[in-house]
């Protein structure tokens, strides 16, 4: 099986593009982290929520972007619903749980794999 793709920006950081220029993926979307909406939506239950201010709060600062409101949903959910059931939930929604919490970074794991941009330190004459 083919590893998955790793997106351009990430490639950037790390450097593969200095040897290389001509391999970047021109068309690929570019990812806002600046201005992520944290509030829940409006559908989830109470401890849903709950659950969703959490995972907010938890995952890495740089990671998120508004495309990722529906992963942190999906995750809510299912962490909401593990906890509610005491941790009696079938496997397969452990193992997708677990996944996708990886993706978020909020495993060590995870958190290894992710290659968030540094902010540019700030100047004394920006203002």
């Amino acid at each position: 099986m083919a590893r998955n793709r790793t997106a351009s920006n990430i490639l950037e950081l790390k450097g593969a593009f200095r040897k290389n220029p001509n391999r970047a993926r021109k068309n690929e979307p570019k990812v806002d982290t600046a201005n992520v909406n944290k509030r829940p939506p409006a559908k989830l239950t109470a401890d849903q929520k709950k659950t969703w201010r959490e995972l907010i709060k938890a995952i890495p600062a740089g990671v998120l972007s508004n495309s990722d409101r529906i992963q942190v949903e999906i995750v809510a959910c299912l962490l909401a619903e593990f906890r509610d059931r005491k941790g009696q939930i079938p496997t397969d929604r452990i193992t997708r749980l677990t996944t996708e919490m990886g993706k978020l970074g909020l495993n060590p794991s995870g958190r290894a794999s992710l290659v968030v941009a540094d902010n540019p330190k700030a100047n004394k004459f920006d203002d």
